[in-house]
């Protein structure tokens, strides 16, 4: 008798340590509070509990949202500058919003009898619908600010929220979903989240108006987070579902097969660039990336072709438009100097006036490239790809001292 005493005593000692943990819980007099009780009680916490307890969290988050946004909006409609707590306001935001998605994940878990009565979602859905809206004016102030990682959670929250059935019980994307998802994927991108961006870059690229940039955001955080060769692998599977689903885009293509190149692939890649140039013999992107190739096995000549080609048949307005010309000029010199090599080796460091005159001629198409880049190259945004080059080629042809090297040479340093 005295054992069963004394187990009904500890039975009712953990029921008033836990009621107590609720009670404290909703005792809280801020968010802050009441998030780190509901950390440290959580274990003892039921289902029905933890989403009364972070239903308390979305109660005091958005009393304190509600207070700094009247304050915003009496001075928009008064013209006034009353001190308020902006970044708080914000923060508020968040921490309701992410609460009241918590609180509904609890709130669909069966209580103590099994059963699924959820008690808050209609409420939350509706006082958190002008909190939700406002992410995207706090993402615009951390944007502007600089705070790219304060942008991302708010930009990536309004994203994430409208993915949720709490806010979105149909699963309909709103008129400004991808927009967002862009600038998500932008400002998690600048704060060097690449997992965050490659996410919200994939809902952008839906986008017309934004899937060029929301694809080239994608390409780049894919490629930036390879850090061993396990990542590596990893990425070339994502770029090869990646090209099976967007086949025409140039971006994902050049991807892919730069990625073949730098994994010395040789199969992959031969594999990949014929097939683009069997279906388009125009192909500008695989014309360029052949280029590539041949340039890494000193196939001169044959690099020379290939980037030729992809110059006439490329548009001008294209970005890479002015690196591929130069390109041709690189590919032209480093053939020059080839055979200048080779001359030197046979005649122990003569090179005959016919040799000569052959080499100098190889050199003059270099540097008919280089030119051509340079007089492309109006806002010298390209200067590293033409102009050391030319000034190494008009030294070799003409000598330091010619006009057209001294004036080379004064481009190098502008």
């Amino acid at each position: 008798m005295k054992k069963l005493t004394v187990l009904a005593l500890v039975a009712l000692s953990s029921a008033s340590v836990y009621a107590q943990d609720i009670k404290t819980i909703m005792g809280a007099n801020d968010y802050n509070e009441a998030l780190n009780l509901i950390k440290s009680g959580e274990g003892s916490l039921s289902n029905e509990d933890k989403a009364k307890a972070y239903n308390k969290v979305v109660d005091l988050a958005l009393a304190k949202y509600n207070k700094e946004a009247q304050v915003e909006l009496s001075n928009q409609v008064k013209k006034e500058n009353a001190a308020y707590d902006k970044d708080g306001m914000y923060k508020a935001a968040e921490v309701a919003l992410n609460a009241a998605i918590e609180c509904d994940k609890y709130d669909n878990m069966p209580n103590a009898k099994g059963k699924v009565k959820p008690k808050f979602a209609k409420s939350n859905a509706e006082r958190l619908g002008t909190a939700r809206a406002n992410l995207v004016n706090a993402g615009q102030a951390f944007y502007d600010a600089k705070d790219y990682s304060g942008a991302a959670t708010a930009f990536g929250l309004y994203v994430d929220t409208n993915n949720s059935k709490l806010f979105n019980p149909e699963q309909k994307a709103d008129q400004y979903y991808t927009q967002i998802s862009y600038f998500a994927a932008l400002s998690a991108y600048f704060a060097k989240n690449f997992t965050a961006a490659d996410k919200y870059a994939d809902i952008a690229i839906t986008d017309t108006a934004y899937a060029k940039d929301a694809m080239a955001l994608k390409l780049s955080s894919m490629q930036t987070n390879m850090k061993t060769q396990a990542d590596s692998l990893a990425v070339a599977k994502k770029l090869e579902e990646l090209y099976s689903k967007y086949p025409t885009n140039k971006d994902v293509f050049s991807s892919l097969a730069s990625l073949y190149l730098g994994q010395k692939k040789t199969s992959e890649f031969n594999a990949l660039v014929d097939k683009a140039l069997a279906a388009d013999a125009n192909d500008y992107s695989a014309l360029i990336m052949r280029g590539q190739a041949y340039m890494a096995d000193s196939k001169w000549e044959e690099a020379i072709a290939d980037f030729k080609k992809a110059s006439e048949v490329m548009p001008t307005s294209a970005t890479n438009y002015i690196p591929v010309v130069a390109t041709v000029g690189t590919c032209y010199m480093q053939l020059a100097q080839e055979k200048a090599n080779v001359v030197y080796t046979k005649t122990k460091g003569r090179i005959p006036a016919a040799a000569e005159k052959v080499i100098i001629g190889v050199y003059d198409q270099a540097i008919e490239y280089f030119q051509k880049a340079k007089g492309l190259d109006t806002q010298k945004q390209f200067k590293n790809t033409w102009a050391y080059n030319l000034y190494n080629c008009l030294y070799r042809t003409l000598g330091e001292e010619d006009p057209k090297t001294v004036a080379a040479k004064a481009d190098l340093g502008n």
